[in-house]
């Protein structure tokens, strides 16, 4: 079942894009991307008799959804991304799913309201520390064949060093469902926010242990947001499964490693579920 709205957040327009019934999932892109990318990579973990509704959205300045003008700064789009909650969620408990920069606000979420997670799976989780900078190494090619991008555009130039094993299914995958969303970026507000890129303080540094299921999904060729960083969240996070996947960067997902990727997102669903 899809159910389309819309929501007006501060003058913001949001389309949301709903799919299934049950108990509310939300699912957070990452940057300069939309939710196409994350429809496609967590929709096969669902079936007709899934207890879940997925919630998905574009944040402010991506896909879809115009960023104002005033929106300069993280916590104002924190604040936009709680608001979002409140009018989409209501006071009912929800799952989240973040993917890159979606799971760097993922995680401010699990600190700012604990009490109202169910569970929360950090993809490939952008972790800046606190002059925002991150551990990366350099990108790393393990199955190379170049003979596949000689009809690349211009702004697909990056491909073949941003995937760790070439392919022509990656290739097709990130131009059918990723690149739509990145032409479609809002470049200024994007230059904007990254010169405040970091979270809200009070959400910056680890509060109370989270107690609900979880999951913290790393590529360990990640050349884009790294692992390192992130295995220090373990701590924080009591009752997650922490993967740093072999073969995979920063496309850990459909595209590199589907098959390790469905598991990890169908065992940590069974998880949330055998604990509500």
């Amino acid at each position: 079942m899809r159910q389309l709205s819309t929501v007006v957040v501060e003058g913001i327009s949001v389309d949301i894009d709903q799919r299934g019934s049950g108990l509310p999932m939300l699912v957070i892109h990452g940057w300069s991307a939309d939710h196409r990318y994350m429809m496609a990579d967590l929709e096969p973990n669902f079936d007709e008799s899934s207890s879940w509704q997925r919630i998905y959205f574009d944040l402010p300045g991506h896909g879809t959804t115009i960023a104002p003008d005033w929106l300069n700064n993280q916590t104002q789009m924190f604040e936009i991304l709680t608001k979002i909650i409140e009018q989409v969620i209501g006071d009912q408990k929800f799952c989240v799913i973040g993917n890159s920069y979606g799971g760097y606000l993922s995680l401010g979420l699990v600190r700012k309201m604990p009490h109202r997670l169910l569970g929360a799976a950090l993809l490939v989780p952008d972790l800046p520390d606190d002059l925002n900078n991150r551990q990366t190494t350099d990108a790393l090619t393990i199955v190379e064949d170049m003979s596949l991008f000689g009809n690349l555009q211009d702004d697909e130039q990056w491909i073949p060093n941003g995937v760790v094993e070439h392919s022509q299914y990656a290739l097709d995958q990130i131009r059918e469902f990723d690149m739509p969303g990145y032409r479609a970026s809002d470049d200024d507000l994007l230059e904007r926010l990254n010169k405040n890129y970091l979270l809200p303080v009070e959400v910056r540094h680890a509060g109370a242990p989270f107690s609900q299921p979880s999951l913290i999904a790393l590529g360990h060729q990640d050349a884009t947001v790294g692992y390192e960083l992130q295995l220090q969240l373990l701590p924080e996070f009591p009752r997650a499964t922490l993967a740093v996947v072999d073969m995979a960067g920063h496309y850990l997902g459909r595209i590199e490693r589907p098959k390790v990727f469905n598991s990890l997102v169908r065992d940590w669903i069974q998880r949330v579920e055998i604990s509500l």
